[in-house]
């Protein structure tokens, strides 16, 4: 446990050390910010799990928001590369088993145990925005972006209970079936639609909203005596953002 705290506080200092790295990188200057972008919005998830183990997975109130920087890519104002750090918090309520200690696991499809996850994650985005009108002589602007993201599973936090009664409060390291550099890291690709205001003269712009999907490479699970065996959990996750630049 403890070399998993280190490993996790290790991670997020790398997180916070590339951002800052990156933000010392000019690869253009914007004309008219400079270019921190501050995000947040709510997330429509859907939620898929291994049904011989699990049944009923729904959404619980999730949100993410986040830190980037923006670097304008061509003289057109039209071609950006973002980068940052995000903050993603999401949770979905299932039905499965619950094993006692020193019982056998008799997997007969009668779930009656209410489980409650909520799981924290960190991600690092790498994406490619392009703009259908210019920014430097247009006030709005529409724009298409494309997206890569290290996904870094946190903490979770986790409620078993029956008819509405305590069974167990937990909080179980969160992994990937399929993971990249560790068990707790996977991408995410991402497709988004924006809109923005821009600052032409004596307007002031720098506002925008964007709708952002989100579709991973693994689904994620825990390991608890507890809990069934395989209990793999799919999301796709559909962001509705608002922000600012500075």
């Amino acid at each position: 446990m403890l070399k998993t705290k280190h490993s996790s506080l290790y991670f997020v200092c790398v997180l916070v050390l590339l951002f800052y790295s990156l933000n010392g990188i000019a690869l253009s200057k914007p004309k008219a910010s400079k270019g921190i972008k501050f995000t947040i919005g709510p997330v429509l998830s859907l939620y898929s799990i291994n049904k011989n183990h699990a049944a009923q997975a729904n959404q619980k109130a999730s949100f993410i928001a986040g830190i980037k920087k923006e670097w304008r890519l061509d003289k057109e104002h039209r071609s950006f590369f973002i980068s940052g750090v995000d903050y993603f918090f999401h949770g979905l309520n299932f039905r499965s088993y619950y094993f006692k200690p020193d019982t056998l696991k008799i997997y007969d499809k009668y779930f009656a145990y209410d489980y409650s996850l909520y799981i924290h994650e960190l991600h690092l985005p790498f994406q490619f925005k392009y703009l259908f009108k210019r920014k430097d002589n247009r006030i709005y602007s529409s724009y298409l972006q494309l997206g890569y993201h290290l996904r870094y599973l946190l903490t979770s936090d986790l409620r078993v209970t029956l008819n509405g009664e305590k069974v167990k409060y937990d909080s179980p390291v969160m992994s990937f079936k399929n993971p990249l550099i560790s068990k707790r890291v996977n991408p995410f690709v991402s497709v988004s639609y924006g809109w923005q205001k821009n600052s032409i003269g004596s307007v002031k712009g720098n506002l925008f909203v964007e709708v952002n999907l989100k579709y991973g490479f693994s689904p994620y699970s825990f390991d608890k005596p507890y809990a069934a065996s395989s209990l793999y959990i799919n999301g796709s996750h559909l962001t509705f953002l608002v922000g600012f630049k500075l």
